[in-house]
């Protein structure tokens, strides 16, 4: 009895283990899926962050590129990519807070630039500090997209001066 006992209980905390890990298919595959209004934006559920940022003047072939450099500007691996989907989903290496990160940038053309909007979750494991995470993930992704845009905008045009 306390054997099986003591089993079931090992059982159950590896089921638990398991479901609290995120995956890149638990994040959306397209723009489609996304609401890019900027009515939520921070910490918006257990381990889930969320940031909606407009680039004026930028197209979605430029926005694409931005935000995969911006993934790998924050230390994201990029797993999944589609341009066409507008979507770029990538994992983070654990961390001293983190063990398992997942990331997505969603593009959706507007009509005077380009949206994007980052989605971090992370795993749902309570542990020491609770739902911590050891950067500001999407706003490290943006930072990344920033740079590649100013950077992108002085070769290939110098007056388009996106951030002034």
């Amino acid at each position: 009895m306390k054997k099986k006992l003591i089993f079931m209980l090992i059982i159950l905390l590896l089921v638990l283990l398991i479901v609290g890990c995120v995956s890149i298919n638990s994040m959306p595959q397209s723009a489609s899926e996304i609401d890019f209004s900027p009515n939520e934006e921070g910490r918006t559920g257990w381990s889930k962050y969320e940031e909606v940022f407009f680039f004026r003047g930028v197209d979605k072939r430029t926005a694409y590129f931005a935000g995969k450099s911006g993934m790998a500007d924050a230390g994201f691996t990029i797993k999944r990519a589609n341009y066409e989907e507008g979507a770029i989903i990538g994992e983070h290496g654990m961390t001293a807070y983190d063990w398992n990160i997942v990331a997505g940038v969603y593009i959706k053309t507007e009509e005077k630039g380009s949206s994007a909007k980052v989605l971090v979750q992370g795993s749902k494991d309570v542990g020491f500090w609770g739902d911590m995470t050891a950067s500001s993930w999407a706003q490290d992704i943006f930072k990344g997209m920033r740079n590649y845009i100013l950077t992108e905008s002085q070769i290939d045009n110098p007056n388009k001066k996106h951030f002034e």
